[in-house]
């Protein structure tokens, strides 16, 4: 990749397929990726991730482990240990 393609990409990020983009909420947007779980409920779970914290945090029924480089602009994401596997990803809003 150019240069010039590096300062001329798009800043916003993707949308996986199939997610649901939710609203911004205290600084993040969230994308649910799998699972039965609301945007608000997410939202609430993702307040909770300690940014400066531990890599792989259980917050809930969720263990949320964060990005790196490769993944930016990710920040973190949260998958559920229970029988339907709800996931959500959370990026900076």
């Amino acid at each position: 990749m150019s240069i010039a393609a590096l300062v001329t990409a798009p800043s916003s990020f993707a949308q996986p397929p199939d997610s649901e983009r939710c609203a911004p909420r205290f600084g993040q947007v969230i994308d649910i990726t799998a699972g039965d779980i609301d945007c608000i409920t997410a939202s609430d779970y993702a307040v909770q991730y300690d940014l400066n914290g531990d890599k792989y945090q259980v917050i809930g029924p969720f263990t949320c482990y964060s990005g790196n480089a490769m993944t930016a602009p990710l920040l973190f994401q949260c998958v559920a240990d229970t029988e339907d596997r709800a996931e959500f990803a959370v990026y900076p809003g």
